[in-house]
């Protein structure tokens, strides 16, 4: 109930931003239409639900994601990113104790739009899709397995320094989203497929991006 909640929110959110934008553009002043990129770096923690297979298989641990934003400023924006996330393996009937190694990179693209509140303060929601691997062993042992992940999350950006040399602007970032998981083409029997193939997950931010001017 509270994950469905969480999405009915996110989209509200989504759907409400465009007006909101254009309302808190008048007051705050921010030029439209300039171009900008916005390259960034993320700590995360990703948690999947339990009753799934990556959510009852992994013990998830800490992770990172390098992200860069290009945009046109008051338009919607896009992004792309790479990132990876350290897991231990739990017990389990899948993968019979053959891995003590598991790495889970990602990469994917995202649109998003940013909403100014306050001078220094904005949010911004964003909609992604990214390809996540689990891939267990070292080569030439590797096992992996290939999840498309779609997510959407609001994000914080705080603006800790202002035309730094008359160049950049250094933004804290604080947020959150909720992604959804599909291995499609895992082969798998008709019992499991669905536990195996499909998760949701709810995955945490904290960071720092530096957008150029």
């Amino acid at each position: 109930m509270i994950r469905r909640s969480l999405l009915v929110v996110l989209i509200l959110l989504w759907v409400t931003f465009p007006a909101f934008s254009q309302e808190m553009k008048k007051e705050v002043g921010i030029p439209k239409g300039q171009f900008t990129f916005a390259p960034g770096a993320e700590l995360l923690y990703r948690s999947y639900e339990k009753g799934s297979f990556l959510g009852d298989t992994y013990g998830m641990g800490p992770g990172f994601r390098l992200k860069v934003d290009f945009e046109f400023s008051g338009y919607p924006g896009i992004g792309v990113y790479f990132g990876t996330q350290k897991a231990s393996i739990q017990p389990n009937r899948f993968l019979g104790g053959f891995f003590k190694e598991v790495r889970m990179p990602e990469s994917g693209i995202y649109l998003f739009h940013q909403v100014p509140v306050f001078e220094n303060l904005s949010l911004r929601g964003e909609l992604g899709y990214g390809q996540l691997q689990v891939i267990h062993g070292l080569s030439p042992s590797r096992f992996i397995l290939d999840y498309a992940h779609f997510s959407g999350g609001l994000v914080a950006n705080y603006t800790l320094a202002k035309e730094v040399f008359g160049i950049f602007d250094l933004n804290l970032i604080i947020g959150g989203n909720y992604g959804f998981l599909n291995g499609n083409k895992i082969v798998i029997n008709d019992l499991d497929r669905t536990y195996v193939q499909r998760a949701t997950a709810v995955q945490a931010v904290f960071g720092i991006k530096v957008r150029y001017l």
